[in-house]
């Protein structure tokens, strides 16, 4: 028999999964809808492509304005910091002389 404590985390876990289940359906929906509306606006690209090539318009000159590069700026965390000298000394892994252990009899 389930104890009254264990019955109410099953409650609250199914709880807790139903409402990550409609989560993730809103999540989802709102998904299809964005991707819906980048493959309505690529189709109208593409249509007026097309009714640009069928009419035999020539393709229309792009003239691309050069971009600035941003300055990369360090800042205070990420100014180069001399690389610290590296220890040569090796630690001693020697085990000290110890006496055997003796046999009892």
């Amino acid at each position: 028999m389930t104890t009254s404590y264990r019955l109410e985390a099953i409650k609250e876990l199914r709880a807790k999964k139903k409402l990550d289940r409609e989560a993730e359906a809103i999540a989802l929906a709102v998904k299809r809808q964005e991707e819906s509306k980048a493959n309505a606006a690529n189709m109208a690209r593409i249509a007026a492509k097309e009714d640009r090539i069928a009419k035999g318009e020539p393709a229309p000159v792009v003239t691309e304005q050069p971009k600035e590069e941003p300055v990369p700026v360090l800042e205070e965390t990420e100014k180069a910091e001399p690389p610290k000298p590296s220890s040569s000394k090796k630690s001693s892994s020697k085990k000290s002389s110890r006496k055997p252990a003796k046999k009892s009899s």
